[in-house]
């Protein structure tokens, strides 16, 4: 029998504006211009989904989980609720393969799929401190150490079965293997979450789109596209905009998203008298633009995995300032394509951006480099084209089928 693209699920806990949603996007697109049959699922909808839609990939919206582990009788209702339309909706498409991003605990619902004959399963994960925290609890905190000790079981025990587990960068592949001590080192494969090329870089508006956002050509625009949230570090970069809006007054911070911490944080920069210097942009479909809009972009994270948002700011040409977190050294190169600074220290955020805006030259110099290593780098075809491959090699280890394959790429493949 004549070997065939597979049929894939991805599958998603939202479709709000985020990085993983949007490695979500791109992928289910990118895989569909390799032949494959894509269907996105998500337990909750949102404005992403008439981007993936555009590109000619189902979308389906699953039930959603509302009660907690403590209501025993109704949560196991729930899951049973939710298993049923997973498998309905594989058995509906004859989906070969289901991958999951950002489950937790769903992710061993999405593996009570795989059965003989059944789809293969591959869990994916986009962030080096994939563990449970106090934050993902929003009642009976005294459940946390149960609650992890537990994932940490059926996570090493999964790992047996699971066909396959994806790290987005090297950092969070050994943050994997040095959290969930037992699982295979060869069942985790790192693949890169890459952009669409196309969609960044084309600058030939900004001008237009300065003006758009109420700016001229004499500001320095500097974005941070990210969740108001702990992670993302925006309190730092805050306190650090209190002593550099004195000395760069044409210094303008563009925050991009929204967020749990967002009336908090709106809160301390009029505290600091800061909002002639920080303009909060709210959530934006629009970010390649504003990028293109922009002169440099900086990334303050505590903690990441393959930061997409400096992904997408280098392939805009921007020079960038990241932490040196995980993720962020195998997207940036220190001094080439941007600056490295520690993480949660508000001096060295001084010090990086006053040194980039003291010479201007070097910043053009280090966003050509950047532009040029995700071109190198992260293209979204590559990625597509690596997980068809991952793809393959687990069904002739299953020996399960004749197997599949990626049909020829058309001349109008997504970059």
């Amino acid at each position: 029998m004549t070997a065939s693209p597979p049929r894939v699920m991805q599958l998603v806990s939202n479709l709000q504006i985020g990085g993983a949603q949007e490695v979500v996007r791109t992928l289910a697109g990118n895989l569909s211009r390799l032949g494959c049959f894509v269907v996105v699922c998500a337990f909750e909808d949102g404005p992403l989904r008439e981007g993936i839609e555009r590109l000619g990939v189902r979308v389906e919206i699953l039930p959603r989980r509302r009660h907690p582990v403590t209501s025993p009788l109704r949560f196991i209702g729930e899951m049973l609720q939710i298993r049923r339309a997973l498998a309905e909706i594989v058995a509906k498409y004859r989906i070969d393969v289901v991958q999951t991003h950002l489950l937790r605990s769903l992710d061993f619902l999405a593996l009570s799929l795989r059965r003989e004959n059944g789809p293969q399963v591959f869990w994916t994960f986009h962030n080096a401190l994939f563990d449970l925290r106090a934050d993902h609890l929003s009642r009976h905190k005294w459940l946390l150490g149960p609650k992890r000790a537990a994932h940490h079981l059926l996570y090493r025990l999964g790992s047996r079965r699971v066909d396959g587990i994806v790290a987005v960068s090297e950092d969070v592949k050994k943050s994997i293997l040095e959290t969930i001590r037992g699982i295979p080192p060869a069942k985790v494969s790192v693949i890169l979450n890459c952009v669409e090329l196309s969609r960044y870089g084309g600058r030939a508006a900004r001008s237009v789109l300065r003006r758009g956002l109420g700016f001229g050509e004499t500001e320095h625009l500097m974005a941070l596209v990210a969740t108001f949230k702990r992670q993302k570090g925006h309190r730092v970069l805050i306190e650090a905009a209190a002593a550099l809006a004195p000395q760069f007054p044409h210094l303008r911070l563009l925050l991009v998203g929204d967020g749990e911490l967002r009336d908090e944080l709106q809160a301390r920069v009029r505290e600091l008298n800061l909002e002639g210097c920080i303009r909060f942009l709210g959530l934006r479909r629009d970010v390649p633009e504003i990028l293109s809009a922009c002169d440099s972009f900086i990334l303050p994270s505590l903690w990441e995995g393959l930061p997409m948002a400096l992904v997408e700011a280098m392939a805009c040409g921007l020079p960038v300032i990241a932490t040196d977190v995980s993720g962020t050294r195998q997207v940036m190169v220190p001094g080439e394509t941007g600056m490295l600074i520690a993480p949660g220290d508000a001096q060295e955020i001084v010090q990086a951006v006053s040194e980039l805006l003291a010479d201007p030259f070097r910043g053009k110099v280090m966003g050509l480099a950047a532009r040029q290593r995700v071109e190198t780098l992260f293209s979204a075809r590559k990625q597509a084209r690596e997980y068809v491959a991952l793809f393959e090699r687990a069904n002739q280890r299953s020996e399960k089928s004749p197997g599949f394959s990626p049909k020829s790429e058309t001349s109008d493949s997504l970059s």
